[in-house]
């Protein structure tokens, strides 16, 4: 059986930093972080500056964020980061 999955979008007000399906998501939250599987309960949250922790098929990839929101509804995961980039 194949792992269930959710969106993930880290998007900028200049560009789409992201998107893709993933398995699990990790957010630093302005409380602490924040981590979300598939079917995570609707939620809204401020984020503070720091690194957004992605798994995707057997990979971790990292993102710097500078602020922002994240929103996780319906197996999507919606970060709206003032800035955001991959870490190589």
């Amino acid at each position: 059986m194949a792992e269930k999955t959710q969106r993930l979008e880290i998007v900028t007000p200049e560009k789409k930093v992201f998107s893709g399906d993933v398995r699990f998501v990790v957010v630093p939250g302005v409380e602490g972080e924040l981590g979300f599987l598939p079917d995570h309960a609707p939620l809204v949250s401020a984020l503070k500056n720091g690194k957004v922790r992605v798994q995707q098929e057997g990979r971790q990839l990292k993102f710097n964020v500078a602020g922002g929101f994240v929103e996780v509804r319906n197996s999507r995961v919606m970060v709206l980061a003032d800035s955001a980039e991959p870490v190589e």
